[in-house]
């Protein structure tokens, strides 16, 4: 895969993310005040992703001109955010992960174990960790001008050696969350497996699911990491010359565009698979979507017939409640 395709991965998952993000905040609401103890580290995910995306659009120009036109000030916040964003979401992924394994392995301690307020105090943690060690960048003036006279945004060649410094610390802020996601997951499958309450297609299903979503992790960060620390360990040991770099930089730069794919997918692969959230989604988009049809027209029996209809859905569907906010809205409305 060639560099030129860069922009076009970031455009995508700029779109794509936006959109699914922005859908997905509906969903986190209502989880939350359910005491939906997952709903918490969702929305913490879902807020990492969203500062990820508003930095794309900058990321998008920079990568299709190669060359930073937004001065010294821009290179330092977005960079700040790009990076410190991919961290965040890679440790709420792994918050995730291991919260469903002691729910579902540990069903009664979990009770005791899990709670809302540890889920805020993890993920404060996780914000003043993450954020904290890449708030170095804030202090650096990294807007480098290379020899074909085109400015650079904390893509320096050869690496300078603060950055494979804090390069290592962030090959561990990968690997710590690498490990619980796939053991956690590898062990729900196994927990599942000899469940007796659970028929053939349910079981393989859900493992189908959690494969997927340990594979995605691991497509969209492992390569990015692997290079990253082959290039600080040579840049830290003064190895590392031009044409090394020229070598490596075009698989550096496609990697690290991969990354960015985590963000379109998680709305996805972590909320809307869930066939109450499909059921509930589906719902809201006929209410929304009989409102702008009939919006402007006074037929009382149009409003009526709409309000009948999406209370039939959500009836059918076991959801009275639905049924009842539903028809709030509409009356708002």
């Amino acid at each position: 895969m060639k560099p030129s395709c860069v922009p076009i991965i970031y455009s995508f998952v700029f779109i794509v993310g936006l959109l699914g993000n922005l859908t997905a905040i509906a969903v986190i609401v209502q989880l939350i005040k359910k005491n939906n103890i997952l709903g918490v580290y969702l929305a913490n995910l879902c807020a990492s992703d969203l500062m990820y995306l508003f930095t794309l659009p900058v990321w998008i120009v920079y990568t299709a001109k190669e060359d930073w036109d937004f001065g010294m000030l821009s290179c330092k916040i977005v960079g700040f955010f790009f990076n410190a964003n991919l961290y965040t979401t890679i440790s709420f992924l792994s918050c995730i992960a291991t919260d469903r394994f002691i729910a579902t392995v540990f069903p009664l301690r979990s009770r005791f174990i899990r709670s809302m307020k540890k889920a805020l105090i993890s993920c404060v943690v996780v914000w003043i960790v993450v954020l904290g060690s890449h708030s170095y960048f804030l202090s650096r003036d990294d807007l480098f001008i290379s020899t074909q006279n085109v400015a650079l945004c904390y893509e320096k060649y050869p690496m300078e050696r603060w950055m494979a410094h804090l390069n290592y610390f962030r090959t561990i802020l990968f690997l710590i969350p690498l490990f619980l996601l796939v053991f956690s997951y590898l062990s729900i499958i196994r927990t599942i497996h000899h469940a007796c309450s659970m028929d053939i297609e349910q079981k393989r299903r859900i493992t189908g699911l959690l494969l997927s979503m340990t594979a995605i992790f691991i497509i969209c960060y492992l390569p990015y990491h692997v290079i990253l620390f082959i290039r600080s360990y040579f840049s830290d040991l003064a190895y590392c010359n031009c044409e090394l770099e020229m070598q490596i930089r075009p698989a550096y730069r496609v990697c690290f565009a991969f990354t960015s794919l985590s963000s379109a997918l998680n709305p996805f692969i972590n909320i809307f698979v869930s066939e109450g959230v499909k059921r509930d989604l589906k719902v809201e988009i006929k209410a929304i979507w009989f409102f702008l049809l009939y919006r402007g027209r006074p037929d009382k029996r149009r409003k009526g017939k709409c309000l009948n209809f999406v209370c039939h859905e959500a009836t059918r569907n076991g959801n009275r409640l639905l049924c009842t906010h539903q028809t709030k809205v509409h009356t708002r409305f």
